[in-house]
């Protein structure tokens, strides 16, 4: 579908929130996305359960702002947790527009990143999903912990994909109607996004990353120790078994996966951090 000139710049903010998000954080996230260049015509939230006094008190005073800046801003209500996958599903059949933007909670996005991804769609109005580069920041986003790097060309990022993730999910926009069409979220807990990705990339949709850093992402410091764990390790064979089973990857690629993926999960946090590090360096 090509971008007309009176929907060039229409999108979607799309955004879950819990209970257990730091407010400070989660102002500092909505902040950033008023601050864009290219300010969203709706910005839809999942308050994914019960939240906090704090931060509902965060959302309506965000509500006010949005609204005088002419953004529609959407609310919707999980009874009980959901988790991300869930709610993001819910909130993306919701989106009134064609281009839906991910935005974390708990991320700080550069003022530029929705005008560079938006011109990335016009330039190329076959593209499916637009990404960046992204930096890990843990207290201070002026200090970033490293920079994520992920693949940028078609190629390359659909030769990444069967190794490893090939997108920083808080940094793309994409198009409803394809992410729909290929079955949007699907509940493969700590895998959802990578799972959409890989269905994305495997119906040949063409996808981008730009070269931009778009996204401070913010970790807590103890961020490599939740990434791994024999816990970790069962939802990564996990994972590797449903895209063997769906002919994403075959069965050498499978064993190579298990393998390396799988030993890495195991192995001590601070061996965990020093590998995560070395592969956002060299994955581009």
């Amino acid at each position: 579908m090509l971008i007309t000139d009176s929907e060039e710049y229409t999108y979607t903010g799309l955004m879950s929130v819990y209970a257990r998000e730091n407010p400070t954080l989660f102002e500092n996230a909505l902040t950033s996305i008023l601050n864009q260049t290219i300010r969203p015509d709706y910005f839809l939230l999942v308050k994914d359960g019960m939240l906090t006094d704090e931060l509902e008190n965060t959302i309506k005073m965000a509500k006010d702002k949005f609204e005088h800046c002419g953004i529609r801003f959407i609310q919707l209500q999980n009874k009980q947790n959901l988790g991300s996958g869930a709610s993001l599903n819910r909130g993306l059949m919701a989106c009134p527009t064609e281009f839906v933007a991910r935005f974390d909670s708990d991320d700080v996005n550069i003022d530029l990143r929705m005008e560079k991804t938006m011109n990335a769609f016009r330039e190329n109005p076959r593209l499916v999903i637009v990404g960046s580069q992204i930096f890990e920041f843990n207290t201070d986003e002026s200090h970033p912990l490293d920079v994520k790097n992920v693949p940028t060309s078609n190629d390359d990022i659909k030769r990444c994909s069967v190794k490893r993730n090939p997108f920083n999910h808080m940094s793309v926009t994409f198009r409803k109607s394809v992410i729909s069409k290929v079955g949007g979220y699907i509940d493969v807990p700590l895998f959802e996004d990578y799972f959409l990705w890989i269905r994305v990339i495997h119906s040949k949709y063409p996808v981008l990353n730009l070269d931009d850093i778009l996204v401070k992402a913010h970790v807590d410091g103890c961020f490599t120790s939740k990434r791994g764990g024999f816990h970790y390790l069962l939802k990564e064979i996990n994972f590797q078994n449903l895209l063997l089973k769906g002919h994403y990857i075959g069965i050498f690629q499978y064993v190579y996966n298990v393998v390396v993926r799988g030993s890495i999960r195991i192995l001590p946090s601070k061996v965990l951090r020093l590998i995560y590090l070395h592969l956002r360096n060299t994955s581009k």
